[in-house]
């Protein structure tokens, strides 16, 4: 309705052609610009919720209660010089900031908020969001090869090995709700949850938000731009509106992954109690997610990072994904199904209490498996050192 109404008004003082022009630029526009000030909150919401945690205060003094503390920081690092490397590859270590950001932004075109409420209602939306915040790996590396800086060379390819770890296991955990909802479409994913999908996929929903936690460099999988290990990353480098830039895209790509985790694994806006609303505050209690890791967490090294991802949650979402599969067609078969046609609730019901059963088992002999304990036992003080 917002939308017919500016359309109507813009006819009134230009042709209809430019009117076709400028309203995806405006929408673009509105979309970049609210994303910011998300971005801008998120991080005032973040200090204070960890200074809580901490039994710290926090930013309380610009503005009330502190509220205008992400502004103030904003203006300060827009208004720094923008300082650019003799040495650098100026083209890619201008661009590499923008392919931080892009991708975060654009991940927000297939979410459905509400029923209907869409930017592009792709029928293999899920592919696009894989597609699009795989870029970026490339962007961290861009970063950190065009600074022509050792230091953040070593951060960049730190980092991809991070992101690539990362993504397989993500991506097989989304395959696993993709079977159970036979479709690609983000729309037809909520639609068919007639049990939300977490309960159905308890193991698959654990493993996606480990891998979208390293994905986006959050506690404790930030070590390949920490600055207690290698100066600040493959970031070192950037200053003032370059550097906010990709520092907003982290906060953006957390709501972003947020509102996707929604979407696949807590039915999206169902139950309708309140439509776009409601699919904030489950948003919201994600993002919170993210925030309490970081309060709470260790940083892990760089080796223990790699071995859960390549020992932990490859095997675990290459044996969910199989189960879910058998599951599938144990299902089909016994409801008489036609393949790629929904479950009904009660087989997804059947599947839920199936997987939370192997989930609790998984977990409970999960610190039993030999070698999965070495780094705790490195790490233990040794009796003599006690006494």
């Amino acid at each position: 309705m917002i939308a017919e109404l500016t359309r109507e008004f813009l006819e009134n003082y230009l042709s209809t052609d430019l009117v076709d022009v400028a309203m995806p630029l405006l929408g673009l526009f509105i979309v970049v610009n609210v994303l910011l000030g998300s971005a801008v909150m998120l991080t005032y919401a973040e200090r204070r919720l960890v200074a809580r945690m901490q039994n710290r205060i926090g930013p309380n003094r610009v503005g009330p209660f502190g509220l205008l503390q992400g502004v103030a920081d904003l203006m300060k690092l827009v208004l720094k010089e923008d300082l650019t490397p003799r040495s650098a590859d100026r083209l890619v270590f201008l661009i590499a900031p923008i392919l931080f950001f892009a991708p975060a932004i654009a991940l927000f075109a297939v979410v459905p908020f509400f029923d209907g409420w869409t930017v592009a209602d792709l029928d293999a939306g899920i592919v696009y969001v894989i597609a699009v915040t795989s870029i970026s790996s490339l962007a961290a590396f861009a970063a950190g090869w065009a600074s022509n800086n050792k230091y953040s060379l070593y951060g960049a390819v730190r980092g991809v090995a991070q992101l690539v770890s990362y993504e397989v296991p993500l991506i097989l955990a989304v395959t696993s709700v993709v079977v159970l909802a036979g479709s690609l479409n983000l729309q037809e994913i909520v639609e068919a949850q007639g049990i939300p999908f977490v309960l159905v996929q308890p193991l698959g929903f654990l493993i996606m938000l480990i891998a979208v936690t390293a994905e986006l460099n959050r506690t404790p999988f930030d070590i390949n731009e920490a600055e207690s290990e290698i100066v600040a990353g493959f970031h070192t480098e950037y200053t003032g509106t370059k550097f906010a830039l990709i520092y907003g895209a982290e906060y953006v790509a957390a709501l972003g992954w947020s509102a996707v985790i929604v979407t696949l694994f807590f039915a999206g806006w169902k139950p309708d109690l309140g439509g776009v609303i409601w699919f904030g505050l489950k948003t919201s209690a994600i993002v919170f997610l993210f925030f309490w890791f970081r309060g709470t967490w260790p940083r892990v090294r760089i080796d223990q990072m790699l071995a859960l991802a390549w020992k932990v949650l490859f095997p675990l979402a290459t044996v969910n994904i199989l189960v879910t599969a058998g599951e599938v067609l144990a299902m089909q078969a016994l409801f008489s199904l036609e393949p790629g046609e929904a479950l009904p609730t009660a087989a997804l019901a059947v599947i839920a209490v199936i997987n939370i059963g192997l989930t609790v088992v998984t977990l409970a002999l999960l610190g039993r498996v030999p070698g999965l304990a070495k780094f705790d036992k490195q790490l233990a003080v040794p009796a003599e050192a006690r006494a």
